[in-house]
């Protein structure tokens, strides 16, 4: 075993090499991972009315930008901050645990901002202060929460643009966690997007914006219940919207209307931001615009299906005499929940992609992520995969094909313990074995995720139009 993953490291470290030089490699500056996928690709779609002053549509599954306004310039957000905000307490916080407001929480927010009445030592669990923030928009609380995760609301403004900078924001600020007016607090469409983007993949989050009404029981203060409503239109049914499963609004006079909003429709999932609005009528409608420009003129693929395989006659090369690429014993996949977005009526064979493989030192029980996948489309970013390895499955595949020689048995001793140091396998074996293992793993990856992929992807998305033909032509009706 342990000759077996020393051997499978060397493959790993090595093979990088193979297969880079003889793959179809787009250089990774070439890709614009934040610029819209839409440009100069949809030639017949109408573009969307857009009132605010910036705007986005993102691809929750990809990061695939499908609509862009001025999404770099910076913006004051006001409460789609809260996002942020919530996404950072449940990343370091458990529902369970008590939220105790102190009097800066209670006193150093506007008192005529968005509230909802918490008094000073009055206490609350994280998952009660949540829906408060999410869904009433609550300041007192939110600074409340900031304080109960860092100690005070500086380090917590600290820990927010620690955090947004890992995501990907390029153009943000923040200097508190409720989103009043500051000078020094201010972000863009776009890392609006992002931040929004890694909210959504969160199952409990997910769940919070969903939700149109939560009651806050009885606390060690307040003897009543406290009920919440959702302020969302297209949560609250106020303004129904075919999909819509969350979002976040936020209004200051200085920051006008912004809104988030999250919605689904045939598999896929967008995130529309819209900043710098003047009305809440336009902000809705330029929701309901930008969104049903996405959901019409986008389709969703998954790249596992696009690129496995193990379901095509045309591998020739490694069947199941070959236990590394057997169908059904493979130690090679893709994730399997990546997708690609392209516009309809987009060419598969127009899509580019980059193969990049991370060297392992050192291997444990498990899958290891040895490379990602790229995507693009017209030099706009249209997705990425992670190519995993499987070293469980490697010991007995290195064994019966990669290394073509027989069990070691140590030679043994008088009293029939292993002599160590000593072993029928020559360092000439080992070597060839490596040699092997590289040529054939290399070609082998090779052929899967560069040779195969063209006729694969062309049959997927003649099947998936062919599917959607009839749904394609749908008129939504903006809200």
């Amino acid at each position: 075993m342990k000759k077996c993953l020393i051997l499978m490291s060397l493959i790993c470290i090595t093979f990088s090499n193979v297969i880079t030089a003889k793959a179809e490699v787009i250089n990774p500056s070439t890709i614009n991972y934040s610029k819209s996928i839409d440009e100069k690709t949809i030639v017949n779609a109408e573009q969307p009315k857009v009132n605010a002053s910036a705007a986005i549509v993102m691809e929750a599954s990809t990061g695939a930008i499908l609509y862009s306004k001025n999404v770099h310039d910076s913006y004051y957000p006001a409460s789609i901050t809260k996002i942020l905000t919530a996404l950072l307490a449940l990343e370091n916080s458990s529902l369970g645990e008590t939220v105790t407001f102190s009097k800066k929480a209670v006193f150093d927010v506007d008192l005529d901002s968005s509230r909802i009445g918490i008094d000073v030592g009055e206490r609350l669990t994280m998952e009660e202060s949540l829906y408060g923030i999410m869904l009433e928009s609550a300041n007192e609380v939110s600074y409340a929460v900031a304080e109960h995760i860092s100690g005070d609301v500086d380090s917590f403004s600290a820990l927010m643009n620690k955090r947004a900078k890992e995501l990907g924001a390029t153009d943000s600020h923040f200097i508190n966690p409720h989103g009043l007016p500051d000078p020094d607090h201010y972000t863009s469409a776009y890392d609006m997007a992002v931040i929004s983007r890694a909210a959504i993949n969160n199952p409990t989050f997910r769940k919070i914006t969903s939700t149109r009404t939560f009651t806050i029981p009885p606390t060690n203060i307040q003897e009543k219940a406290r009920p919440l409503a959702n302020h969302h239109k297209f949560i609250n049914g106020a303004m129904p919207f075919e999909g819509a499963i969350g979002g976040k609004t936020g209004y200051t006079t200085k920051a006008k209307y912004t809104l988030v909003t999250f919605a689904e429709r045939n598999g896929m999932t967008l995130i529309s931001v819209v900043m710098s609005c003047d009305s809440i009528k336009d902000e809705y409608s330029d929701t309901s615009n930008i969104l049903n420009y996405g959901f019409n003129n986008f389709s969703v693929y998954n790249i596992a299906e696009m690129e496995n395989p193990m379901d095509t006659e045309s591998i020739s090369l490694f069947s199941n005499n070959n236990a590394v690429f057997s169908t059904t014993r493979t130690a090679l996949k893709l994730n399997p929940e990546s997708n690609i977005i392209l516009p309809n009526g987009a060419s598969l064979e127009d899509v580019k992609k980059e193969i990049e493989f991370k060297p392992i030192t050192k291997l444990v029980e498990g899958e290891h992520i040895i490379g990602t996948i790229s995507y693009s489309y017209n030099g706009m970013f249209a997705g990425s995969s992670d190519i995993i390895f499987n070293n469980v499955a490697s010991d007995t595949l290195l064994k019966s094909s990669i290394l073509p020689l027989q069990t070691v048995e140590s030679e043994k001793g008088e009293d029939g313990k292993p002599i160590i140091g000593k072993s029928n396998i020559s360092m000439k074996s080992i070597v060839i074995g490596v040699i092997v293992g590289v040529v054939v793993l290399g070609a082998g990856l090779y052929v899967i995720f560069v040779e195969i992929p063209f006729r694969k992807r062309r049959q997927a998305y003649h099947q998936k139009r062919n599917r959607r033909k009839h749904s394609s032509d749908t008129s939504y009706i903006d809200l």
